[in-house]
């Protein structure tokens, strides 16, 4: 069975690498743009260091990978928050890039240091922006009707670059997130960390409710955590 959901991984698989190849011959294959992304973060690209990485984590982790078919377990993973790419590290070292229109749900990071991520698509929900429709969310919260989720970017920042390397500062990555509440109606909508956002997407019906809670357990809704805690006690009601 694992070797059965192995192979519909690697059919997963877009072979970055020939496509590139048909276009140009000099174009970099798969492995080499890994490869210069990876060296971003360690000042080893070109003569200006560039900082941090686009890579969710920078390192190889164990994860799993959700599909219809089947959940593949344990795969190396790698998640790119600039180019939304989820990259695979196959058993002989080279690295595919993987088709996430085929795959649900998945997970990354190293759970000894408190880094497990969980990423799932909403295929179902009723969403405003015509490309989070089928976008992958971060769960932070997703164990009853509601759900609190998140969206990660990063972008390359460029340095205000001066004509001599000695005045050269470096490109650095730049993270932005946005928070999204999913309530009972199944609708997912933006948010701000603040009650009243909070209260505006979850309604009126149970704000009164939702209200006397937060006064009752002093919830700070600027803080994910406290977010948590209401959204449980939403599903309740």
């Amino acid at each position: 069975m694992r070797l059965l959901l192995c192979s519909l991984l690697l059919s997963l698989a877009v072979p970055a690498a020939r496509a590139q190849s048909a276009i140009s011959a000099t174009a970099p294959t798969n492995a080499d743009v890994l490869n210069r992304e990876l060296a971003k973060g360690k000042g080893q690209l070109g003569d200006i260091p560039v900082s941090g990485s686009s890579f969710l984590l920078p390192y190889w982790t164990r994860g799993t990978v959700k599909m219809t078919a089947g959940t593949v377990p344990q795969p190396w993973l790698k998640y790119d928050l600039h180019g939304d790419r989820l990259l695979w590290r196959r058993p002989n070292g080279d690295s595919l890039e993987l088709n996430t229109s085929a795959i649900t749900e998945f997970s990354l990071g190293d759970s000894l240091r408190g880094t497990r991520c969980l990423y799932r698509r909403y295929l179902d929900a009723h969403i405003r922006e015509l490309p989070l429709r089928t976008a992958f969310f971060e769960v932070r919260y997703d164990a009853g009707r509601s759900a609190l989720l998140r969206k990660r970017s990063r972008t390359l920042f460029h340095a205000n670059n001066g004509p001599s390397l000695a005045g050269r500062s470096s490109d650095h990555w730049v993270e932005t997130s946005v928070f999204y509440l999913k309530n009972t109606d199944n609708t997912i909508e933006p948010i701000r960390l603040s009650p009243k956002a909070v209260l505006a997407v979850l309604g009126k019906a149970k704000a009164p409710a939702l209200q006397a809670y937060i006064t009752r357990e002093n919830l700070d809704l600027s803080a994910e955590a406290d977010i948590v805690k209401l959204l449980k006690y939403y599903d309740t009601l």
